[in-house]
């Protein structure tokens, strides 16, 4: 068990400067092997706001500045960035410079409110981008609103994108059916789309199969539990079961 700080130490941090307490601080911890163990172990555990990859970069909480130092630093081998856990205002501020930059290939937000003003500006800047390939949102509260804008710009103004991932989003109901289904339909250059963790009724999950008897390029990844209860009894599952997927 660590020992106390006597008085005397805690008198003498306080008649010291800044510089020399932090020197006296550090001195004592080294002489706490348990505490040192400690300091160490939560400095490893904490997450760091950047991450730096061979192909791209990883921002946990990035302030804004941090933000824009990367977006500084970026290369053309650097085309997977990753956004966890960000504020809606950082995200709003981040996607304009992040996907005008035509090096981006793959986009992953992650555990992130999502606003409608975050999803207008997505949807704004997929309208004109020509590089990015793959969008991941996870846990960002997308909602059937949501789900309506960005399907629409990608048959209206989109023919570069190939993957579209929307997990573990349960805003996401049986409304959106509609909305996929037509973009699974209109748009010939989407080869991936990933609903899981949605609320999508088998009903809703008809309906987008019902699409990929039109359109035979893409595959679609779905929860384990439509696989059971509606993938299997569709009338032509045979037809497109070597296009789903089930996660």
């Amino acid at each position: 068990m660590t020992e106390n700080v006597d008085i005397p130490k805690i008198k003498e941090f306080k008649t010291r400067s800044n510089v020399e307490r932090a020197s006296l601080f550090l001195s004592l911890i080294k002489q706490d092997s348990v505490l040192l163990d400690q300091l160490r172990k939560k400095e490893h555990e904490k997450p760091k706001a950047i991450r730096w990859y061979d192909d791209g970069v990883q921002l946990t909480s990035p302030s804004l500045i941090q933000c824009q130092e990367v977006v500084s630093l970026l290369t053309y081998k650097h085309t997977n960035i990753v956004l966890i856990k960000s504020s809606p205002d950082v995200v709003c501020d981040l996607l304009p410079v992040l996907l005008q930059n035509e090096k981006v290939r793959d986009l992953t937000i992650q555990d992130t409110q999502l606003t409608q003003d975050c999803i207008s500006s997505l949807c704004n800047l997929l309208a004109n981008n020509k590089s990015l390939l793959n969008l991941v949102l996870t846990n960002c509260s997308i909602d059937d609103k949501a789900v309506a804008d960005i399907t629409n710009v990608l048959q209206t103004h989109n023919n570069t994108l190939r993957g579209l991932f929307f997990i573990k989003n349960p805003r996401i109901t049986s409304v959106s059916a509609q909305s996929l289904s037509e973009l699974i339909i209109n748009n010939s250059t989407l080869i991936k789309l990933q609903i899981t963790g949605t609320s999508i009724s088998s009903d809703g999950i008809l309906l987008i199969l019902e699409s990929l008897t039109i359109n035979k390029n893409i595959k679609l990844t779905l929860n384990k539990i439509h696989n059971k209860d509606t993938c299997t009894e569709y009338h032509d599952y045979n037809i497109i079961k070597d296009r789903l997927t089930f996660y």
